[in-house]
């Protein structure tokens, strides 16, 4: 599995937390897997998109993570598998990624745009628009219900 996580941190999620916990029900818990799941959708396309120059096989592609399970720790800790499945063909992603050297001479050049795909200050901007969104979604359900 990917060793590159992400969870629910985005400024004032411990007010949409307290809040969605006062409306009660499952509420939080739906929020903070909607959250992931549209963040883990979020990377997976954006990876996809920068792997397309490298895409000789589609192996690589292949071991996007997608639809993996939010994975919890506690009653409102969560965290979701984004990235590369190292295991699942995924290996030459770090390459692409970081570059090689070849007695001490760059071999394959690092990919700027497929690392900032997965580890990006964009992409970490987007997501947390995304986790956002996702908790404004839940609480407007809630509370028309």
């Amino acid at each position: 599995m990917a060793r590159n996580k992400l969870s629910v941190d985005f400024t004032g999620v411990d007010r949409y937390i307290e809040r969605l916990q006062e409306l009660g029900g499952e509420s939080t818990k739906r929020a903070i897997e909607g959250a992931l799941k549209a963040s883990q959708a979020y990377v997976a396309n954006s990876a996809a998109q920068a792997m397309k120059p490298h895409d000789k096989t589609g192996a690589v592609s292949r071991s996007i993570v997608r639809n993996a399970p939010v994975e919890w720790t506690g009653d409102t800790v969560a965290a979701i598998p984004v990235g590369f499945k190292i295991s699942d063909g995924g290996l030459p992603s770090i390459f692409l990624m970081y570059g090689t050297k070849v007695h001490g001479q760059p071999h394959i050049t690092p990919d700027r745009a497929l690392y900032n795909a997965v580890y990006g200050a964009k992409v970490k901007h987007k997501v947390r628009e995304l986790q956002r969104a996702a908790f404004d979604k839940v609480i407007e359900r809630v509370m028309k219900s």
